[in-house]
């Protein structure tokens, strides 16, 4: 098995402190199925705009979302599909060992 580099270690527990925070994994599972608006993620989630914008900046200092200006409307994609199979993995899991 190959040994994690420091700069690896820093890299993962950034990414499972992003993933840490329930808002953030429903703003990543409202980006399935493709690119929304700030203001479509705030509805779906059911977040202030305010918590919504600040979620999404730390999603995007991790790199797992990139925004695409349209205009006068930012929208948000899903930059590390991988990351589907992370949470996936994650909630298959939990749904084996009891836990809903």
């Amino acid at each position: 098995m190959p040994k994690i580099d420091q700069r690896q270690l820093n890299r993962m527990a950034i990414l499972f402190a992003t993933l840490s925070d329930p808002a953030r994994l429903r703003i990543l599972n409202s980006l399935r199925g493709g690119p929304r608006s700030v203001g479509e993620i705030h509805r779906t989630c059911r977040l202030k705009q305010a918590n919504t914008s600040k979620h999404l900046r730390v999603l995007r200092e991790a790199g797992l979302v990139t925004p695409q200006r349209a205009g006068t409307t930012v929208h948000y994609a899903i930059s590390e599909p991988l990351i589907f199979g992370l949470c996936d993995l994650a909630c298959g899991g939990q749904r084996q060992n009891g836990h809903s």
